[in-house]
C-alpha cells in the first residue's frame, strides 16, 4: 500500500484510500546509521484516512432518480400546506459530505409548492385556482455538502384531481397477504384444550372422592348412632342398617 524511500524517509501511497472501506492503518518504520557497528531506531507512524466527497447521493424507493417519472395526486380542494410528497436519500460519505438538502429545482420561479430543505417533504404553499394547470411537473434536486457538491435528481407529476376519492396512492397497490391460520396455532390450541379437559376431570374426580368419603363417614355415624340407641334389640338394628343404605343409595 506504501513505500518509503530509503535515503530520504519519504513515504509514498502506491494505491489510492477509501474512507468508507478502512479509516486508519499503521505501519513500523527503522531508521539505521552507517557506523560500526550500526545502530537503529524504530518509529510507529499511524496512518488517518480523511472522507473525500466522491460518493453522490442516491434516492430511495418508492421514488427513482432522474429518468424515470413517479406521478402523485392530490384534490382540487387541497388547502395550503397539504402534503404531497416526502422524497428520502441517502449519501455513503461520512460526516459533512453526508449532510443533504433538498430543493426544487423545475420550475424556476413555482408559487405552487415549497419543499423541506431538510426534510424531503413537498407541500403545497396555497389553494388551487382555475388558472393552475392540471398536471405540475416537479424536478427536486438533492444535493450534499461537500466540496465540490455531488447532487441527484428525482423527477414527479403533481396530478391535480376533483375530490379526493380519485386519490390512489402506492400504498393501494400493495397486495394484502392474507393470515393463515398455522400449524403452531392450532398445535398451541390443542395443547390448551388437553390442558383444560384434564384439569377439568382431575377436578370431578377430586370432588367425587370427597363427596363418597363424607357419605361413607355420615352412614357409619348414623349406624354407629342407631348401635347406642337400640342396644342389642337385633331387629331394630337391621332396620336402622337399611335406612342407612337406602340414604347414601340415594
Amino acid at each position: 500500500m506504501i513505500n518509503i524511500n530509503s535515503e530520504t524517509g519519504d513515504i509514498i501511497s502506491l494505491q489510492s484510500f477509501n474512507y468508507e472501506e478502512f479509516k486508519t492503518f499503521q505501519f513500523k518504520v527503522q531508521a539505521t546509521d552507517s557506523g560500526v557497528p550500526p545502530l537503529s531506531s524504530n518509529v510507529t507512524v499511524n496512518i488517518f484516512i480523511l472522507d473525500e466527497n466522491d460518493n453522490r447521493p442516491t434516492v430511495l424507493a418508492p421514488y427513482s432518480e432522474h429518468g424515470s417519472v413517479n406521478s402523485e395526486n392530490i384534490p382540487y380542494s387541497a388547502e395550503a400546506g397539504y402534503f404531497v410528497a416526502k422524497i428520502r436519500a441517502v449519501d455513503a460519505d461520512s460526516g459533512y459530505n453526508a449532510l443533504l438538502s433538498y430543493h426544487l429545482s423545475e420550475p424556476k420561479g413555482n408559487n405552487l409548492f415549497r419543499i423541506g430543505t431538510s426534510t424531503g417533504e413537498i407541500r403545497t404553499k396555497r389553494r388551487m385556482s382555475d388558472n393552475d394547470l392540471k398536471t405540475h411537473p416537479l424536478v427536486v434536486l438533492v444535493s450534499d455538502n461537500g466540496e465540490p457538491s455531488l447532487s441527484a435528481t428525482v423527477s414527479i407529476d403533481v396530478v391535480v384531481v376533483e375530490s379526493t376519492a380519485d386519490i390512489q396512492t402506492q400504498f393501494r397497490h400493495v397486495p394484502i397477504k392474507e393470515e393463515s391460520f398455522s400449524d403452531l396455532n392450532l398445535y398451541l390450541l390443542i395443547a390448551i384444550v388437553s390442558v383444560s379437559v384434564i384439569f377439568l376431570l382431575s377436578l370431578i374426580s377430586l370432588i367425587a372422592v370427597k363427596c363418597h368419603r363424607t357419605d361413607g363417614s355420615f352412614s357409619r355415624r348414623n349406624l354407629n348412632a342407631c348401635v347406642a340407641i337400640h342396644g342389642s334389640d337385633y331387629t331394630l338394628l337391621n332396620v336402622c342398617y337399611l335406612q342407612c343404605m337406602q340414604y347414601d343409595e340415594e
